[in-house]
């Protein structure tokens, strides 16, 4: 594969799975509050058990490809055999984790409710809503601060995308801290920066063929 492919299909790959994680935040049902009774919980995963299975599928769908789009930005920019290669590939491992344990315990939620397994399906949902929490502890500083390094390390594209994947790290971990002790909407934050930073990196991605470009150089 040439390299202008390979820059084309990474992009794709950030676009869809921005994309496909939007779609899973704007048209996920509406989760009863934290004090609802278990009777409260169970009718709403009952009204919603198919949107909850598809969401669940779609964030895991968007996750992964959002992984391939950040891991493949770091082998581009050649950090692929250096420490910020190894972190971002840990990072992108913690996310999908996460991602796929999250979704595990919405199925489990929506599946627990229609078979009358109230208290199973109370107890997913308890461990399911503490999910934004984990996020920007560990999975996102431990992508964005690395593979902002390793975009400064390169000519692959703009500084200032360097500059803004590190600035979305430590956004995360402020809000991320911050949300364990005041409201984790926080956190919400730094992901309406991720999701214009995500789709803004693979359109210049897509049109750039280096940086500075070659007749600057």
């Amino acid at each position: 594969m040439n390299a202008r492919a390979a820059h084309i299909l990474t992009a794709l790959c950030g676009l869809a799975g921005t994309a496909l994680l939007v779609v899973y935040f704007l048209a996920a049902p509406p989760l009863p509050s934290a004090s609802a009774s278990m009777a409260e919980v169970v009718g709403v995963a009952t009204k919603y058990h198919n949107t909850w299975f598809l969401g669940a599928w779609i964030q895991a769908t968007g996750s992964a490809l959002s992984v391939v789009f950040f891991m493949a930005l770091v082998h581009l920019a050649g950090g692929a055999g250096k420490l910020a290669g190894t972190l971002t590939l840990l990072g992108s491992s913690v996310l999908l984790a996460v991602t796929l344990i999250e979704g595990a315990f919405t199925i489990d939620l929506a599946q627990a409710a229609v078979n009358g397994r109230d208290v199973t399906a109370l107890t997913s949902y308890d461990q399911m809503s503490v999910f934004i929490h984990i996020f920007p502890m560990a999975p996102a500083p431990l992508i964005y601060l690395p593979l902002g390094v390793a975009l400064l390390g390169s000519r692959l594209l703009p500084r200032v995308f360097g500059w803004l994947a590190i600035a979305l790290a430590v956004a995360f971990v402020i809000a991320g801290f911050a949300g364990l002790f005041t409201t984790p909407i926080l956190t919400l934050i730094p992901l309406a920066l991720q999701i214009l930073w995500v789709p803004a990196t693979a359109v210049t991605l897509a049109v750039s063929r280096g940086w500075p470009p070659a007749s600057a150089a």
